[in-house]
């Protein structure tokens, strides 16, 4: 399979955004304006049809510091590597615009995605301001 990974705009995708944060909505919260209008979105393709999505946004209120806001790949489509790409393109892109460290996290129970954190280079952490759901755990990487 031949997967294609394009960076789209927010706004204008704004609608498919909304259609793949739902497919977890005991996972992801409703999307915002200033997520989808300020964040970096991207869409992976199969032939024409969207199969998985990512985000990153500026944490606030930490210049600097991106958090990675979204991933999902529909079950059928688990274990190409999919994630492993997107944690890259978003890490070119926080270093293309400058920020310094970018800021995750995933339930404890997610083994796959602590494994991709962990493959990606990023930390366990601690924060003393718990952003995620109860049983999260958090990860960092340094940009600098």
């Amino acid at each position: 399979m031949a997967y294609i990974i394009r960076e789209v705009d927010g706004a204008e995708y704004a609608d498919e955004l909304h259609r793949f944060n739902g497919m977890c909505p005991e996972t992801f919260p409703t999307l915002t304006a200033r997520h989808i209008e300020n964040g970096f979105w991207w869409f992976a393709y199969l032939d024409a049809e969207a199969i998985a999505f990512a985000g990153m946004v500026e944490m606030i209120p930490f210049p600097s510091v991106g958090y990675l806001k979204r991933a999902y790949v529909m079950p059928d489509h688990r274990g190409h590597g999919l994630q492993s790409r997107f944690m890259a393109l978003r890490e070119a892109k926080a270093r293309e615009i400058g920020w310094t460290h970018i800021v995750s996290e995933c339930a404890e129970t997610n083994v796959a995605s602590a494994a991709n954190f962990s493959r990606s280079g990023f930390s366990r952490c601690d924060p003393e301001q718990k952003w995620g759901a109860p049983n999260s755990a958090y990860w960092i990487k340094s940009l600098l």
